[in-house]
């Protein structure tokens, strides 16, 4: 019995820590897409977007596995408030055992990435406009900070597997219906266009949650499975 009051008080602190570790962080999204290409499905999202509230506004972090067929890409995003990233990883693997990271600090305008893959492990450095986004090929959740952003005029978005930027002109294409599982949802429609005219259609609700990407020159569409909560 000498025993049981300083384990009990242990367990306890422990318990109340855990409780309170998570205090100021919030779920500010979570949910999956279910990803077609040409009609054909290809690919699940599983992601969450957690926010912890600092002195300066809020930090995000964007997390989310993405499966098409045997490739398994592993996406995790540090950002502030305004979106902007200071931290981006993605790794890539394989049912054949190959793996393939990205990992990257973005400041002061230039990134700085580690690429490891199958050849062997590089460095990448490259400038990008101060403010720019992340927006990864393959990956839907991430379209989130975009539409935060995004008004009518122009955004700068970088593509990490790239190792480039991408200027995109945004415009607002009114309001629209969006099956969402088995409800229809009021929907903000963003019109995102390349400098070569390729188009990218962005669905969201009133909270800014992506419900629908949709790029028509890849065939691509990715529709959320069910409702934000």
């Amino acid at each position: 019995m000498r025993n049981f009051a300083p384990i009990s008080l242990a367990l306890c602190f422990l318990a109340g820590s855990r409780n309170a570790q998570p205090q100021g962080v919030r779920v500010i999204d979570e949910g999956s897409f279910s990803i077609s290409v040409n009609g054909q499905r290809t690919g699940r999202e599983n992601f969450s977007i957690t926010g912890t509230p600092t002195g300066e506004g809020i930090d995000y972090i964007a997390k989310a596995t993405v499966v098409y067929g045997d490739r398994r890409l592993s996406p995790s995003l540090h950002a502030d408030s305004a979106g902007t990233p200071s931290q981006y990883m993605v790794q890539i693997s394989n049912t054949g055992g190959q793996q393939e990271r990205w990992k990257g600090t973005i400041r002061r305008g230039r990134v700085s990435a580690t690429i490891q893959s199958p050849r062997g492990e590089s460095q990448k450095e490259f400038v990008v406009t101060e403010g720019a986004l992340i927006l990864d090929d393959d990956v839907y959740h991430q379209y989130y900070f975009v539409a935060h952003r995004a008004t009518n005029g122009n955004l700068t978005v970088v593509i990490p597997r790239r190792n480039s930027q991408l200027p995109l002109r945004v415009a607002s294409a009114g309001t629209d219906r969006v099956t969402v599982g088995t409800r229809e949802i009021d929907a903000r429609h963003l019109v995102l266009t390349e400098g070569d005219g390729t188009q990218r259609d962005v669905w969201v609700d009133a909270q800014g949650r992506v419900l629908k990407v949709a790029i028509p020159a890849r065939g691509i569409v990715a529709v959320r499975d069910d409702p934000p909560r």
